[in-house]
C-alpha cells in the first residue's frame, strides 16, 4: 500500500485534515495582512489616530488566531508530543506573547510615567511577534524552494529580484527619508532613486545618485545596511544561517542548491560551512566595529555606535556604502582606514568556503584546539589547503602588491609631489584594496589620471574571489586564464598548477565567464555612452560601468549626473554583475538533454 491509500487523518497526522489545512492556509494570509500593517504604521510619518488603532486591531487580531489555530491543531494531532516538537518555534512565539501581554497588563502600574501606554506596549510586543514569525516563515519558504530541485541559477536570480523589490518598496515610505520640516506633506523616496539605491545595496555596490548619510533617515540606513548585509552573504544562504542553527537536518537536494551558490565541492560539508560562515561574519564585523568607533569622536555614543556598525558590515561585505558625504576622503591617514577597512575588505572579498578552509588549516596545525561537531568531521586530522584557497590566496597577494605600485607609479607619473611618500603609498594601497569591488576612497577618483582609471579598470574586472561578498569574473577565473596562456605558450594541452590538472572543463568555463563579462561591460558602456553623448568623458563612462557590473561602487561623480536611461542600464548592470553573467544566462536558457553522440572534429583557422 502506497502513502496515498492511506487514510487522510494517518498522511496528515490529524483527526481533521482539512480543517488543519484550512487554518494554516488562513495563517499565512493573516500572516501578510499583519506585516502589510505593520510596515504601514511605522512607514507613514503621518496617520491618523482612528487608522492607528485598526492597524493595531489587525496585529492584535492576527497573534490572536495564531494562538487559537496552534491550539485547535495541537489538540486535533494524533500525537501531541510530535506536534510539539516539530512546532517548538510557533509555541515558542505565540508563549512569549501570551506572556508579554499578561505581564503588560498585571504590571503596567508599576512602570514609571514616562513609559507608553498599556495598549502601545502590547501592540509592540504584537508587531515583534508578527515580525519574527514572518521571518520564521520565510526560513521555510527558502528551504521548500532550495529542496525542489530547481536551477540553483535561477533560485538566486530570483532571490534578488525579490530582496530588490522588496527594499525599493521600504526606501520609499516616508519614514526612510529625511523630511523637510518647514513643509507641511511629507513623502518618500522617487521610485528610480529607491530602485537604484534598493539594487545597488543588494548588489553589494554602492554606487549612489543621493548622499546616503544626508538624504536617508536613520531608519532608510538602517534598511541600507539590512539589504547589503542580506545581499553581500545571499538572501538564500542568509535564510539557511538559521535553518542550521536550530540544528535542522539539511536534505540532499538543499545541501547541493547551497553549495553551489557558495562554491563549495564538498556537499557532504555544507551545514558546518553554513555555521562557521554565521560565526565568522559575525565576529568579524563586530571586531570591526569595536576598532573603527576611534573614527568619530565627535558623535554620540549611539551615532558612533551606529557608524561604526554600518561601515563595517559595509566593509565586510564589499558594499562601499558610507554616511559620510565624501566617502572617506581625507581620512586616509587614519590607521582605521589604511588597516582595518582593507582587512575587513580582504576577509569579505576571499570567499566563504576559502575562509573556512583557512581557519580549518590553522586551528589543525597552529593550535591544539580541539572542537566538536558540527564545525569538525574529525577534530583530530589536520586540514589542507585546497588548489582553490591557495589559488585565490596567490591572486589576491599579487593583484595587492601589484595594484598597490601600479597605482602608486601611474599616479606619480603626472601627479603631485609635494604629498609625502608615505601618504602616496597609504593611498595607492587603499584604493588598490577598494578597487577589487568594495569602494570606498579616500582621493577624489574624478582627479585620478586617466592611466589610473583605465588600470582601476583591469582591477575592478577582475573582482574578488568566489563565493565571496564581492563581484567581477573573480581571481581563480583570472587565474586559470593567465594559467592556459602559459600553458598554451609551453606546448602543454593541459593546465598543471601546484601538482594538480585543472579539469579542460573549468579552463573552458572560465574563458566563458570572461568573454560573457567583456560582452556585458562593452554592451553596458555602449548604451551609457550612446544616451550621455559625452566623448569628453568616455573614459569615466567606462569606469561607471566597470564599477557597477564589478559591484565595487567607485565613481569619478557622474552617477547621479547621468540621465534616467543610464540609471536604468547601470541597474541592470550591478544585477547581472552581482549573480554574475554566466549565472543570469544559465538562469534564463531551458538546459536540454546532453547529446549521447559527438560529431567528428574538424580544425578551423584561428588567424
Amino acid at each position: 500500500m502506497t502513502l496515498s491509500h492511506l487514510p487522510s487523518r494517518i498522511q496528515y497526522q490529524t483527526y481533521h485534515p482539512k480543517r488543519c489545512r484550512l487554518l494554516r492556509r488562513c495563517e499565512i494570509i493573516a500572516l501578510i495582512v499583519a506585516l502589510i500593517a505593520t510596515i504601514i504604521l511605522h512607514g507613514l510619518l503621518k496617520i491618523t489616530t482612528i487608522v492607528h488603532w485598526e492597524l493595531g486591531v489587525i496585529i492584535f487580531g492576527t497573534m490572536l488566531y495564531f494562538t487559537l489555530s496552534l491550539a485547535f491543531r495541537y489538540y486535533w494531532h494524533l500525537s501531541r508530543n510530535e506536534f510539539l516538537r516539530n512546532h517548538v518555534i510557533y509555541v515558542f512565539l505565540s508563549g512569549l506573547w501570551i506572556c508579554s501581554v499578561v505581564l503588560i497588563v498585571i504590571f503596567q502600574d508599576l512602570l514609571p510615567d514616562s513609559a507608553p501606554d498599556r495598549l502601545l506596549l502590547i501592540l509592540g510586543a504584537s508587531e515583534l511577534c508578527v515580525i519574527l514569525r514572518s521571518l520564521y516563515e520565510a526560513i521555510l519558504l527558502i528551504r521548500r524552494v532550495s529542496s525542489r530541485g530547481w536551477n540553483p541559477a535561477l533560485i538566486v536570480v530570483s532571490s534578488f529580484l525579490v530582496l530588490i523589490s522588496v527594499g525599493t518598496a521600504l526606501l520609499m515610505f516616508p519614514t526612510a527619508r529625511v523630511q523637510d520640516p518647514t513643509t507641511v506633506n511629507t513623502e518618500g523616496a522617487p521610485f528610480l532613486t529607491a530602485l537604484f539605491t534598493s539594487t545597488s545595496a543588494s548588489c553589494v555596490t554602492g554606487l549612489i545618485i543621493v548622499p546616503t548619510g544626508t538624504y536617508w533617515s536613520q531608519t532608510g540606513q538602517t534598511i541600507i545596511l539590512f539589504l547589503f548585509q542580506i545581499g553581500g552573504l545571499g538572501i538564500l544562504t542568509f535564510g539557511a544561517f538559521f535553518a542550521a542553527a536550530f540544528g535542522r537536518s539539511m536534505q540532499i537536494r538543499e545541501s547541493v542548491t547551497f553549495g553551489e551558490m557558495l562554491e563549495s565541492h564538498q556537499r557532504g560539508d555544507v551545514r558546518r560551512l553554513l555555521l562557521a560562515i554565521l560565526g565568522i561574519t559575525i565576529f568579524t564585523e563586530l571586531a570591526g566595529a569595536v576598532c573603527l568607533s576611534g573614527l568619530w569622536p565627535e558623535l554620540s555614543w549611539e551615532d558612533r555606535i551606529f557608524h561604526s556598525l554600518f561601515h563595517s558590515v559595509s566593509a565586510y561585505c564589499n558594499a562601499g556604502f558610507s554616511l559620510m558625504d565624501d566617502n572617506l576622503l581625507g581620512m586616509g591617514h587614519h590607521w582605521q582606514v589604511w588597516a582595518v577597512m582593507p582587512a575587513l575588505i580582504i576577509i569579505g572579498g576571499l570567499g566563504f568556503a576559502v575562509n573556512y578552509n583557512f581557519m580549518l588549516y590553522g586551528i589543525t596545525h597552529f593550535s591544539n584546539l580541539r572542537v566538536r561537531k558540527p564545525l569538525f568531521h574529525h577534530p583530530t586530522q589536520k586540514v589542507r589547503l585546497t588548489i582553490s584557497s591557495r589559488l585565490v590566496l596567490f591572486t589576491t597577494l599579487f593583484l595587492l602588491v601589484g595594484g598597490t605600485i601600479g597605482i602608486y607609479f601611474l599616479e606619480s607619473v603626472h601627479g603631485n609631489y609635494e604629498t609625502p611618500f608615505r601618504e602616496q603609498l597609504n593611498q595607492a594601497w587603499f584604493q588598490s584594496v577598494t578597487m577589487r569591488t568594495a569602494g570606498f576612497n579616500t582621493v577624489d577618483l574624478g582627479e585620478f589620471q586617466p592611466q589610473s582609471k583605465l588600470f582601476s579598470v583591469l582591477l575592478m574586472f577582475v573582482g574578488a574571489s568566489p563565493g565571496s561578498t564581492g563581484g567581477g569574473v573573480k581571481t581563480t577565473v583570472f587565474a586559470l586564464a593567465i594559467l592556459s596562456v602559459w600553458a598554451l605558450l609551453k606546448g602543454r594541452d593541459r593546465v598543471e598548477i601546484m601538482g594538480r590538472t585543472i579539469p579542460p572543463a573549468l579552463i573552458h568555463r572560465s574563458l566563458t565567464i570572461i568573454s560573457l563579462g567583456i560582452l556585458v561591460l562593452m554592451t553596458s558602456t555602449l548604451l551609457v555612452v550612446l544616451f550621455e553623448n559625452r566623448e569628453d568623458i568616455f573614459l569615466d563612462h567606462l569606469f561607471e560601468t566597470t564599477s557597477a557590473f564589478a559591484t565595487v561602487g567607485v565613481s569619478t561623480g557622474i552617477t547621479a549626473e547621468l540621465t534616467t536611461p543610464s540609471h536604468w542600464v547601470i541597474i541592470f548592470t550591478m544585477l547581472i554583475g552581482r549573480v554574475g553573467p554566466l549565472t543570469a544566462l544559465i538562469a534564463l536558457s531551458n538546459r536540454g538533454p546532453s547529446n549521447r553522440y559527438q560529431y567528428p572534429e574538424e580544425s578551423v583557422n584561428l588567424g
